[in-house]
């Protein structure tokens, strides 16, 4: 009986443990050259410019550049309610930034995939010392989410 009981409550602790995994929220990771954008369909290569969203039931949609995720986010807002979104340290890529709270340039010479040239850091001092190194224009997210995008190469609608 203590056997059954001990192997029940293992079970119960197991399957816990399995579906709080399942439903992590946290970054997955990227397959660079083999990814594909959720909304451009286009392969992901730069790890500077990646970025995810994570919906709340831990589905894991990849985009090649924060414009992609930005507009893509916009369009599917309501059914997307309770994602969380991640994009790429560009000063240290593989490192994954909430992106409500990162810092964003738009830069004049630095270009990402999708051509908007956005790129995300930790902090404003350190998008400020981006920018006084590169011209470019600090963005916030809501600066981010209304990012238009015009219908080019790569792009399906």
């Amino acid at each position: 009986m203590k056997l059954f009981k001990l192997t029940k409550y293992a079970f119960y602790a197991f399957a816990l443990l399995f579906l709080t995994a399942a439903c992590s929220q946290e970054p997955v990771e990227i397959h660079y050259a083999s990814d594909e954008c959720a909304h451009c369909k286009m392969m992901i290569t730069d790890d500077q410019f990646a970025s995810q969203l994570v919906t709340d039931k831990g589905k894991a949609l990849k985009f090649d550049a924060i414009e992609c995720m930005a507009v893509y986010h916009r369009e599917k807002e309501e059914e997307l309610k309770g994602a969380r979104l991640w994009v790429s340290n560009y000063n240290n890529p593989g490192t994954w930034l909430d992106a409500f709270k990162a810092q964003y340039v738009k830069s004049e010479v630095i270009k990402s995939p999708m051509g908007e040239s956005l790129l995300a850091l930790p902090s404003k001092e350190i998008a400020e010392e981006h920018v006084s190194e590169r011209p470019g224009r600090l963005l916030l997210w809501d600066e981010v989410a209304q990012t238009e995008m015009k219908m080019g190469m790569g792009m399906r609608k």
